[in-house]
This record gives C-alpha cells, sequence and structure tokens, in this order.
C-alpha cells in the first residue's frame, strides 16, 4: 500500500467514528504492519499521521457544528420582566474558547460588556437581538434563524431583578420555546 493512499486513510479516519476508525486500524493490522517498518521516513510519517488522527479523535476538542433548530418561539407573559420590556440577544458562537467565556458571563455583565467583547473578539461571535413586551410573543423560522456553523447558542436576557438569565439553547430539533416570566425565563422543547 502507498504512502500516499495510506495518509490519505488516516485523514478520512479522523472523519470517521471513533469505533469505526478503531476496528480500521487495528482489524486491518496496519498498526503491526507499520512497525517493522518503522526506519522508513515515508512509513514513520504515516505512523505518526495515524496515531496523531487517533489521539485527536478521542482527546481533540469538539468540533463546531451546524445549527439544528426548527424555529424558536419567544412569549412574554403579562408580567415579564416585572412588567417591562425584556432585551433579548441570541449569541451564535462559533468556537469553543469563546463559548466558554461568554457562558461564564451574568446577563447584566454581558449587556453592559457587549460592544467591547464584539471589539475584543471580533468574527468569535453573531449576536441577534429582540425586544419583547409584556404579552408579546415572536415566532422565529428555521429560515430567520438560519443554520451557521456553531460551537453554541447563547440566550442572554436583561431582567431588572438578579440572577444569570442566561441560558445554552439545547440542541432542539423540533424547535422551542423560551418562555419570559416575571423574574426569569425558561427554555423548553416546541414542536414548530
Amino acid at each position: 500500500m502507498s504512502a500516499r493512499r495510506l495518509i490519505a486513510m488516516a485523514f478520512v479516519a479522523r472523519k470517521a467514528s471513533m469505533v469505526r476508525m478503531t476496528r480500521l486500524f487495528l482489524g486491518a493490522g496496519l498498526i503491526a504492519a507499520l512497525l517493522p517498518l518503522g526506519a522508513c521516513t515515508a512509513v514513520g510519517s504515516v505512523a505518526k499521521v495515524v496515531a496523531s488522527a487517533t489521539a485527536n479523535a478521542f482527546t481533540g476538542p469538539p468540533e463546531p457544528g451546524f445549527l439544528d433548530l426548527k424555529g424558536l418561539l419567544l412569549i412574554a407573559d403579562a408580567d415579564a420582566n416585572l412588567n417591562s420590556p425584556v432585551a433579548l440577544d441570541l449569541v451564535y458562537v462559533r468556537d469553543v474558547p469563546t463559548l466558554d467565556k461568554l457562558q461564564a458571563l451574568p446577563a447584566a455583565r454581558w449587556f453592559a460588556t457587549r460592544a467591547d467583547l464584539q471589539r475584543s473578539f471580533p468574527g468569535a461571535f453573531t449576536v441577534r437581538s429582540w425586544e419583547l413586551v409584556p404579552r408579546q410573543s415572536v415566532r422565529l423560522s428555521e429560515q430567520e434563524l438560519g443554520s451557521p456553523r456553531v460551537a453554541g447558542v447563547l440566550l442572554f436576557a436583561d431582567y431588572r431583578t438578579p440572577g444569570d438569565h442566561r441560558a445554552l439553547m439545547p440542541e432542539l430539533r423540533s424547535g422551542a420555546l423560551v418562555k419570559l416570566g416575571a423574574r426569569g425565563f425558561a427554555v423548553v422543547a416546541h414542536p414548530q
């Protein structure tokens, strides 16, 4: 088997599931076949690629995926935010380190520093904003939400009451309902 073919197989295997990749390499006896030939530079390089791909597959950071949300329904109760408008930011975060940083922020700090964060992390996230008054509802379709490649989606709500008022949006393939109450909000599955 040529070195080029082995390298191609290693890169294809990196994208394959862990079980399939392990079976491919171990079942085919590739590792055992490469060990006696370790002195050869080309084969040694291929072995390093295979080992690196295998290690990254098990320990590497999760890769961003495409947003798969069929729709979002925002409903403000009659007494939402103690009978005041509620500003909402849906934040599409593109990488895991930025997601971790933003997920640690309470909503009050997010809204106070949003412009600075956008300048500090250009291109790391995109923000969609709305403001709902009590008794208002907004339905967003899958097309309006888009399907960007993201590490996660955060929802921040600017409440007058103390609390974090943020949520990591779950992967709800049927759609989601955001219910804005008097002192906080909840996100639940909701078929669109």
